[in-house]
């Protein structure tokens, strides 16, 4: 079953596509005047806990690009997803269509998250400011509340 796409569905689609394509733009652009040494990873407060080689700002856009293309890929298969209804052909093409949206939705979230930590790896690196802030705490909360979203749309009107 081929799931048409909805103007919703291109606009998350290019906006997770933006995201991505800014935070390769933003390592490229910032990358030659980063000092040799950068926050490698950060912890639970947000402050940067370990620091390493320049090169490693390109592992989350190379990630970044990973995960996109492999979200992409598995969205075009939706028959293949577990669901938790009888998917039947009166409600396959509104199941697909809610289980392809959330996984552009989440596609999203990721280059959005990558981006953020990438900009404020570029920031605290030039000692524009000292860790990666609170922004980060709400990804459990969008992650849990787009899940939750979906699963209640999933068994509703099934």
């Amino acid at each position: 079953m081929q799931i048409p796409l909805q103007p919703t569905d291109y606009a998350i689609e290019a906006l997770g596509f933006l995201m991505l394509m800014l935070m390769i733009g933003l390592a490229g652009y910032y990358y030659p005047e980063l000092p040799a040494n950068i926050p490698t990873h950060y912890g639970p407060d947000g402050q940067p806990d370990k620091i390493g080689d320049k090169s490693t700002l390109w592992i989350l856009p190379v990630l970044g690009a990973v995960i996109f293309g492999f979200m992409t890929l598995i969205s075009r298969f939706p028959h293949y997803f577990n669901y938790m209804v009888n998917i039947t052909p009166d409600n396959a093409e509104r199941q697909y269509t809610m289980a392809t949206r959330m996984i552009r939705f989440m596609k999203l979230l990721v280059m959005t998250v990558f981006t953020y930590i990438i900009w404020h790896t570029i920031q605290i690196a030039g000692g524009e400011i000292a860790g990666l802030g609170t922004g980060l705490l709400i990804l459990p909360v969008l992650i849990l509340g787009l899940t939750v979203y979906y699963i209640f749309q999933s068994l509703s009107k099934q």
